[in-house]
């Protein structure tokens, strides 16, 4: 069974928000890129469904972010900018998770 982005992106958050010492060598950085914007586009396709009345500012904020970082790709060359552009996608990418929780739970009450 396939995991939920929202489930995925814990542990890729991990991997990418990990100190710099624990940096992953340059091929696993490219993999961790390449997943993060796999998991990062389902979470984005998720919060885009989100009428833009019931959006947060924060999940507004995510879906532009994270259309600008996909696109844009690393700032620079070599191993130290994907690993800068891995931590960013993660970063943006768990803003786009915690809108999509809070607007479930709102959508619960």
């Amino acid at each position: 069974m396939e995991q939920q982005p929202h489930v995925q992106l814990a542990s890729l958050a991990d991997r990418a928000l990990a100190p710099y010492v624990s940096r992953p060598e340059p091929e696993d950085v490219a993999i961790l890129v390449n997943d993060l914007i796999t998991c990062g586009q389902a979470l984005h396709d998720e919060v885009a469904r989100i009428p833009a009345a019931e959006r947060t500012p924060s999940a507004a904020d995510g879906l532009t972010e994270w259309e600008y970082r996909s696109a844009a790709g690393p700032h620079g060359s070599g191993p130290h900018a994907d690993w800068n552009h891995a931590r960013g996608l993660a970063r943006v990418a768990r803003k786009m998770a915690r809108a999509l929780e809070l607007h479930r739970g709102m959508s619960v009450l």
